[in-house]
């Protein structure tokens, strides 16, 4: 699995395996917050999140559930997005629930189409940051 810097997981999720979609956080200005402040902001090559998934597939072949990872992953643009959706539903077919961060200009960023796409593919939870 590819991880950049500490993993943090959502403590309200239930238990799912973890997928890095991007590294750090694309605001990283809070004053509150130091979590990802020593990992720069990037997006995670599609190459690692399919031999990740790949490994997801062989423990979990019959998940329902995956959280998407880092801080800030609905930063991605819609295009990028909807890839590692039709990604993760060739390797996990089962899945009906993704969860990830969002800021909420990361979701004002995209249009009403473009939100129900993604609804449709499974991203059903977004934990909205301050």
């Amino acid at each position: 699995m590819h991880y950049t810097g500490t993993v943090y997981r959502n403590p309200y999720d239930p238990p799912s395996p973890l997928l890095e979609i991007t590294q750090g956080c694309s605001h990283n200005k809070c004053k509150f917050c130091n979590m990802y402040s020593a990992v720069k902001y990037n997006p995670s090559p599609m190459e690692w999140i399919e031999e990740d998934l790949a490994e997801i597939a062989s423990f979990y072949p019959e998940t329902n559930r995956l959280q998407l990872l880092s801080a800030d992953p609905f930063a991605l643009s819609f295009k990028r997005l909807d890839a590692i959706c039709d990604l993760v539903h060739k390797y996990l077919p089962n899945i009906e629930i993704m969860t990830m961060a969002a800021r909420v200009d990361n979701i004002t960023d995209k249009t009403v189409e473009e939100l129900k796409i993604l609804k449709d593919k499974g991203i059903l939870e977004l934990n909205i940051g301050a």
